[in-house]
């Protein structure tokens, strides 16, 4: 009897915003060999150390809030066919999802139609050009203003962000000046998520920032 010792390990990635997977060897792990994988894009990475007898410490970045959770693993839990969920202590965001990899799949597909299924219940789903885009988007503005580097060039770091079609616009409160952030497509996605830093210049906006 051939018996499966392989499980995944799903998260959304902060960084290029996609889910990445990651196939865990049992036999690896509780042999007491530390686990270390990195995502397709190169930044964010996921590390697996061994804790104590029949625990384990899982190390995941947070697509919630854009930091990296610790969360205990056991064994026990491991080895069975269920799915385990971990969510951020910051946002609620589930955040890191463990099992056997057919089904870590099926239920993030499902997670995600769910998601589809808030979306169009706010009515945005017809108002954006890209919904999910523009979701991602104002996530990664929200994580570059908690790390304190979305600011205008004033010296004020009070930011206003207003959600239009085709993107955001950020307006500074103290001196009114705008930068406009596109969140159209895929393309204006992976911008935005290159960047770590958001100041707002000089140079005017061409878009009418609401009051």
């Amino acid at each position: 009897m051939l018996i499966d010792m392989d499980i995944t390990i799903a998260y959304k990635c902060f960084s290029c915003g996609t889910f990445d997977f990651t196939r865990i060897n049992l036999f690896k792990l509780f042999s007491g060999e530390n686990i270390e994988s990195v995502c397709k894009c190169g930044i964010a990475r996921l590390k697996i150390f061994d804790s104590a007898k029949d625990e384990y410490i899982l190390s995941v970045p947070c697509i919630g809030c854009g930091s990296t959770h610790r969360h205990i693993m056991r064994r026990d839990s491991l080895l069975s066919n269920n799915i385990i969920i971990y969510t951020c202590p910051i946002t609620g965001i589930k955040n890191c999802f463990i099992g056997k990899d057919v089904f870590v799949r099926k239920f993030i597909d499902n997670f995600e139609k769910e998601l589809d299924g808030i979306i169009d219940g706010l009515g945005y789903d017809s108002y954006f050009d890209n919904t999910r885009v523009m979701l991602d988007t104002l996530n990664k503005i929200h994580d570059i203003a908690e790390k304190g580097e979305l600011y205008c060039e004033c010296g004020s770091n009070d930011i206003t962000v207003s959600m239009l079609r085709k993107g955001i616009a950020l307006k500074c409160a103290d001196c009114n000046r705008t930068k406009f952030i596109p969140a159209s497509n895929n393309n204006d996605l992976k911008k935005i998520l290159q960047k770590d830093r958001i100041i707002l210049l000089s140079k005017k906006s061409k878009y009418k920032i609401p009051n």
